[in-house]
This record gives C-alpha cells, structure tokens and sequence, in this order.
C-alpha cells in the first residue's frame, strides 16, 4: 500500500515505511511503476483533485472505497482462475489497495466516483477557505 499525498507532488517520506514495514500487494519495489498495481493519474484543477485509476474488468461492486483520518484508500480485487493452464500470463489477479493523503483543503463528504469503460474517476473537491475568496473592495 502507498500513500500519495495529493497536495504535495514531490516524493513522499511514506512510501519509504510503507515499503520496509507494510504489507504490500505488489511484489515489485516500486508498486506505482508495476504492471501488477493499476495506473493511475492524479489531475489538480482551481475546484477538486481527480483520481483515475485503470480498472478494466473490474465490477464496481467488487471496489471499496473509504476515507478515514484524512486518507482516502481505493481497495479491489481482480478474481483469476488458477485451475486454467497459461501459456502466458501478463494480466495480474489479485488483490490491491492504495492510499491518498487528502490535503486539508479537501472535502471527504463530498467525494463522488465513478467507474465507466475501466476507468475509475474518484472527484475529490476543494473546499473554499472564505478569508482567501477573491473579493473587489469597492471605496467609499
């Protein structure tokens, strides 16, 4: 399991433990560059953080998602049939998890997902500090 911390692109402390100390579902070092963890992007624009995640084959009802203390954790689960005999094997089956740090500036009761064509669309909204609201001051 990894957590991404959406608010800060650069390289998070956290997945240094998590590599040495969790349990991952991921046999590679680098889970986010392996083709057994899904891909997936994080887009930041001025109202939410967007998550998409690649999930082909995947039933919606076979995916959790969850947020607690800040994080918020997409779990599955790609179910294969071991008792088949590959000739070759490049689909991964298995379970996954990963996490995301949410910035404070974010709103966990407002988080929708979607999953459409494969694709898993986790909209996580900004909220709107009002001391920051742009503001025209008129002078009197």
């Amino acid at each position: 399991m990894y957590r991404i911390n959406l608010g800060n692109p650069t390289f998070d402390f956290m997945k240094i433990f998590d590599e040495l100390f969790n349990e991952s579902y991921c046999t590679t070092s680098d889970c986010c560059t392996s083709r057994k963890c899904p891909a997936h992007d994080v887009i930041e624009n001025d109202d939410e953080f967007i998550v998409e995640m690649e999930l082909a084959g995947i039933k919606k009802e076979d995916i959790s998602i969850n947020t607690e203390d800040g994080t918020l954790t997409i779990e599955t689960e790609r179910k294969r049939d071991d008792t088949l005999k590959y000739n070759r094997k490049e689909m991964y089956g298995g379970k996954y998890k990963r996490s995301f740090n949410l910035p404070d500036n974010t709103s966990a009761e407002e988080i929708k997902a979607e999953l459409s064509d494969g694709i898993l669309t986790v909209t996580i909204p900004k909220t709107v500090d009002e001391a920051k609201k742009k503001k025209q001051i008129v002078i009197k």
